[in-house]
C-alpha cells in the first residue's frame, strides 16, 4: 500500500469515527420535522439536538443520530413545522395577567355575560379580595370611537351612551363577602356592589361624593352605577379626572403577592400555549422583578423576560450598574420606556396637521415632555424634559424606547435621536420607536438611515384600519403601519402584541394574529378583499423574522436567541401547519402543538 493511499484511507476512517467519538449525548433530539430556523446560513433543517438548554445540532436527520444516548429524549416531529420561539416586543404584563386571571368584560354588553364573568372570578378569588377592572362594552364601541351608534341612539344618562348599564342587583346576591368596583372601558361609568358602596359611604339619603354622580332608583336607593362628569359633552376616552376611581383609591388595597403570582403564572401559561418564549415587559411595578426572581429560582419560570422600567427611573438603574446586557438567560434589563403622545383610539396621538374629524385638535404631548426649556446646547432651540432625560440615560449606556403614534411624535423622536448622537457620540444604540404607527415618507426613510428599531404590533393594523381613514384621511393613512417601506429603508422591524391592549380594544398574545395581519393587511373577517394598503405587506419569512430574530436584535440578544442555531438557547415552537405554504387566510387559525424553552416542553396541546 503506497503512502498516499494509506493517508486517504486513514483520513476517511478518522472522518467517519470522529462524530461518534466526539459527539455529545443530547438531553433532547427532535427529528423528522420541517424546521424554519431563521438562520440565513442554514434556513431549513430536519432535526435538532439540545444539551443543557442550548442547541448543539441543527441539520439533517442523519446527522442527529450521533447525539442520541441512552438517556436522550427523542421527539418524532412527524413532518411538523417548527420555528424559533416567538419573542413579543411589547407586553403590559401586569395588566395582561390581571385580565387573564381576573375580570375580562371587554366583549360583554349584556346581563347574562356580565354576571357569568363576575361569578367566575368570584369563585377563584379569595374571600374579601376586591374584584376590579373589567372594561365592559369595549368591543361594541371601539370601531366607532368613544360611543358607538347604538349608544348614541339610546342617549341615556345625559349623553353617556349606555346601551348596556349594569346595576348592583345583578351581582349583590353572590358577592356579599367582597367589594366589587368594575368599569366601562372609557372609565366614565363604574358599577359598585353594595359592599363597595358601604365602604365609600354611599347610601340612600347621603349626598353624592364631590365630582361623582351616583345613579339612583326612584326611591333614591343607589343602583351601583357611578358616573364621572362629562365635560362639555366631549366624546373622549381621556378624562379630565377619574373621580370615581379616586374616591376608592384609599379603599382598594394593593393586590396580594399570592394573587400577583397567580396572575403571573396564568400569563405564562397563555404565552406557552401560543408559542411566546420571550417578551419585553412594560410593567412599571418593581414588585414583579422580585416575583420573576422568586419563580426563576424555584424553577417555575417558563418564559424569558426583558424588563423595561420608565425613563424617569434611569438614574436608579445607573446607580445599580444596570445598562444594556445586564442580567441572565431568564431576566434581563438595560432599557427604559417613555411615552411622547397619546393613542389613535381616542384621537390623542400627536400629528402635524389637525384630525380630519376634529379640525380643532392635533393630539397631545404626554406630561413627560414638559417643561420645554432653552437647550443648553443651542440657545435658539427648546429642549423638552423628555429629551433631557433621554440624553442622560443614553450617556449612561441605557437603551431608549419611546412610544410614538402620530407623525409629529415620530418626527420629533427622530430629531431628538439625531441631537443625542451629536451630543453623546456615535455607537450601537438600537433606538426603538415604540409603535411607529403613523410616519411621513421622509421619516420612514430617515428611520432606515438611522438604524431605528420599529417596535410595531401588526395586529393593530387589523383593528385600526376600520376607522383610521375617518380620523386622519387616506393620504396620512398611507404612512400607517408602513412595514414594507420601513423594512426596505433599512429599519429593523420587530413584532409584538401590545397585550392586553388599549383602554378600548383587546390585543391578544397570539403571534398568529400578528403574522396574519402583517402578510394580509386584512381584518380577521378578511376585509378589505385586497388588503388595506397591500403594498405594505411583508412576506411570511420576513414576518417570522420580525417576531423572532429581529426582536432579539432589538434587545441586543441576537447572539443568544431568535433563531434555531447551534449555541443559542433552545427555545422553539412546533406548529399545527406550515406557515410558508398555507393559504394566508388560514394563518390566524394556526395552533401551537408544543412549546419548548431551554429544550424543555412548557406546553403540549
Amino acid at each position: 500500500m503506497n503512502t498516499r493511499s494509506w493517508v486517504v484511507r486513514l483520513t476517511a476512517i478518522v472522518a467517519c469515527a470522529a462524530p461518534a467519538a466526539w459527539a455529545q449525548n443530547a438531553d433532547l433530539v427532535a427529528r423528522n420535522g420541517k424546521l424554519w430556523t431563521v438562520d440565513d446560513n442554514n434556513p431549513q433543517a430536519e432535526a435538532l439536538a439540545v444539551l443543557d438548554g442550548r442547541f448543539i445540532y441543527v441539520g439533517p436527520n442523519a446527522g442527529v443520530e450521533q447525539h442520541i444516548g441512552p438517556d436522550t429524549e427523542i421527539l418524532d416531529l412527524d413532518g411538523a413545522f417548527v420555528t424559533p420561539g416567538f419573542y413579543d416586543n411589547h407586553v403590559h404584563f401586569e395588566s395582561t395577567g390581571q385580565l387573564l386571571y381576573g375580570l375580562n368584560l371587554l366583549d360583554v354588553s349584556d346581563e347574562s355575560g356580565f354576571v357569568e364573568r363576575i361569578r367566575a372570578v368570584d369563585a377563584r378569588y379569595a374571600p374579601g379580595t376586591w374584584i376590579t377592572g373589567g372594561d365592559w362594552s369595549a368591543y361594541e364601541t371601539w370601531a366607532a370611537g368613544d360611543v358607538a351608534a347604538q349608544g348614541r341612539q339610546v342617549g341615556s344618562n345625559d349623553g353617556y351612551g349606555n346601551f348596556f348599564l349594569p346595576n348592583r342587583a345583578m351581582i349583590d346576591g353572590f358577592t356579599a363577602d367582597r367589594p366589587v368596583l368594575v368599569r366601562r372601558f372609557d372609565r366614565k361609568v363604574y358599577l359598585a356592589n353594595d359592599v363597595a358602596l358601604e365602604l365609600a359611604g354611599i347610601r340612600k339619603g347621603t349626598a353624592d361624593p364631590e365630582g361623582v354622580i351616583v345613579g339612583r332608583d326612584q326611591s333614591g336607593e343607589p343602583t351601583g352605577a357611578l358616573f364621572n362628569p362629562i365635560v362639555a359633552n366631549v366624546e373622549s376616552t381621556v378624562l379630565v379626572r377619574d373621580n370615581v376611581r379616586a374616591l376608592f383609591d384609599t379603599l382598594i388595597p394593593e393586590p396580594s403577592r399570592e394573587q400577583r403570582v397567580a396572575e403571573t403564572l396564568e400569563a405564562w401559561r397563555m404565552m406557552a400555549s401560543v408559542g411566546v418564549t420571550s417578551y419585553c415587559d412594560i410593567t412599571s411595578d418593581p414588585v414583579y422583578v422580585d416575583i420573576y426572581r422568586e419563580l426563576r429560582d424555584a424553577g417555575e419560570m417558563t418564559a424569558r423576560v426583558r424588563v423595561r422600567p420608565p425613563l424617569d427611573r434611569w438614574d436608579a438603574m445607573a446607580e445599580l450598574g444596570i445598562k444594556v446586557g445586564f442580567g441572565d438567560d431568564w431576566i434581563r434589563f438595560g432599557a427604559t420606556k417613555a411615552w411622547i403622545d397619546g393613542i389613535m383610539g381616542n384621537s390623542s396621538a400627536r400629528f402635524y396637521e389637525p384630525y380630519s374629524h376634529d379640525p380643532e385638535s392635533r393630539g397631545i404631548w404626554r406630561d413627560i415632555m414638559f417643561p420645554f426649556e432653552r437647550s443648553p446646547f443651542d440657545p435658539e432651540d427648546m429642549q423638552s424634559n423628555l429629551e433631557r432625560l433621554a440624553l442622560e440615560a443614553d450617556a449612561n449606556g441605557i437603551q431608549l424606547t419611546v412610544h410614538a403614534i402620530g407623525d409629529e411624535a415620530n418626527g420629533y423622536l427622530l430629531d431628538m435621536l439625531e441631537r443625542i448622537v451629536r451630543e453623546n457620540g456615535e455607537r450601537d444604540r438600537r433606538f426603538r420607536l415604540v409603535h411607529a404607527q403613523v410616519m411621513t415618507g421622509r421619516d420612514i426613510e430617515r428611520a432606515g438611515r438611522l438604524g431605528i428599531v420599529a417596535e410595531v404590533q401588526p395586529f393593530h393594523t387589523s383593528d385600526d384600519m376600520r376607522w383610521m381613514e375617518e380620523r386622519i384621511g387616506r393620504d396620512r393613512s398611507r404612512g400607517a403601519y408602513a412595514f414594507r417601506r420601513l423594512w426596505d429603508a433599512g429599519a429593523v422591524v420587530s413584532f409584538g402584541s401590545d397585550s392586553p391592549g388599549t383602554n378600548a380594544s383587546r390585543y391578544y398574545l397570539n403571534p398568529m394574529l400578528g403574522l396574519y395581519a402583517a402578510v394580509t393587511r386584512k381584518t380577521l373577517s378578511g376585509q378589505p378583499e385586497g388588503g388595506w394598503f397591500p403594498e405594505e405587506r411583508l412576506t411570511m419569512e420576513e414576518a417570522i423574522r420580525a417576531y423572532t430574530l429581529n426582536t432579539a436584535y432589538a434587545v441586543y440578544e441576537e447572539q443568544m436567541k431568535g433563531s434555531i442555531e447551534v449555541g443559542k438557547l433552545a427555545d422553539f415552537v412546533v406548529l399545527s401547519d406550515d406557515l410558508l405554504t398555507m393559504e394566508a387566510r388560514r394563518i390566524k387559525d394556526v395552533e401551537v402543538a408544543m412549546t419548548f424553552v431551554g429544550g424543555k416542553a412548557v406546553y403540549r396541546r
